[in-house]
């Protein structure tokens, strides 16, 4: 009996070890929990004026035309409520990398010309390990207007530039609304008196409503901390249409120039008093490499 008791100890501390032999296996073996990136919080890299956290893929090009028509305001019938008069912008840009945009563009407002960089560096996940509730880029980009000064005196070339920055701060709240919040200062190498600072501070406001597949309303509000005399806070209203590789963003705004630092610091036109432009961007992506390249 004492023997038999012994072999069936024996039996049963191998079948106990060849169990969890075989559950630390199974764990080995068994598939982590997949973590999920958020995508499409925005359906164009800009919102209307403002960037959005969006960035084009790796390897891809994207081209954008930017519209803006006269005033509503300004003679009506005689402008055909803007459509006579209009502000133009064209911009280039690439990611060489899923993380990286880099790009150039041209105002026809103060025939400004214009480089710019994005570069996201947090995403919103959910899932296994550490998650990020919202999605972060840096923005950053540098102005040269080309017209002619009027003031008389001799002026420098660097008198010329300006510089934006912007922290993105993004979140898809769910498939129908995003919202995103963007610190801004803009550096003004000339300001009209010592008086005024060169260093303008703000934040944007953006947010998305999806109301179809392919359709989805926007809005955007630069509030300024401090800012020139004579300007007022720019805020636009839209609509984004996608049709395949085209996206089509129509909109009401106060603010006609494109370029960061005229439309962020220096909008003239005020809401109240009908200084309201008709405008559209069209944008056109270009896949000039794999994504695994």
């Amino acid at each position: 009996m004492r023997y038999a008791l012994f072999f069936i100890l024996i039996l049963l501390s191998g079948s106990i070890k060849a169990q969890d032999d075989l559950l630390a296996e199974l764990e080995v073996l068994a598939p982590a929990p997949s973590k999920s990136f958020s995508y499409a919080t925005f359906k164009g890299t800009r919102v209307i004026n403002q960037q959005s956290i969006e960035l084009p893929g790796k390897g891809v090009g994207q081209f954008v035309v930017g519209h803006r028509f006269g005033a509503l305001n300004d003679r009506p019938l005689y402008n055909l409520f803007g459509l006579d008069v209009a502000q133009i912008r064209f911009e280039y840009s690439y990611s060489p990398h899923a993380w990286l945009n880099v790009g150039a563009g041209r105002s026809s407002g103060s025939k400004t010309y214009d480089a710019f960089t994005k570069m996201r560096f947090v995403r919103q996940s959910s899932g296994s390990g550490w998650n990020s509730p919202v999605s972060m880029a840096y923005y950053s980009s540098a102005t040269v207007i080309t017209t002619p000064f009027s003031d008389g005196f001799d002026h420098y070339f660097t008198d010329r530039l300006a510089y934006t920055h912007q922290i993105l701060i993004a979140r898809k709240f769910n498939d129908a609304l995003s919202l995103q919040l963007a610190p801004t200062l803009v550096h003004f190498n000339l300001v009209p008196s010592t008086q005024d600072a060169n260093d303008q501070w703000g934040i944007s406001m953006a947010g998305r409503y999806k109301l179809t597949q392919r359709m989805a309303l926007t809005a955007e509000y630069m509030l300024r901390v401090n800012s020139l005399d004579g300007y007022h806070n720019s805020g636009s209203v839209g609509i984004d249409i996608e049709t395949g590789g085209h996206v089509f963003q129509f909109h009401l705004t106060n603010s006609r120039s494109m370029a960061d630092p005229q439309w962020m610091m220096q909008t003239p036109g005020q809401w109240n008093k009908g200084d309201i432009f008709l405008g559209f961007n069209i944008s056109r992506v270009f896949t000039h490499a794999s994504p695994n390249y």
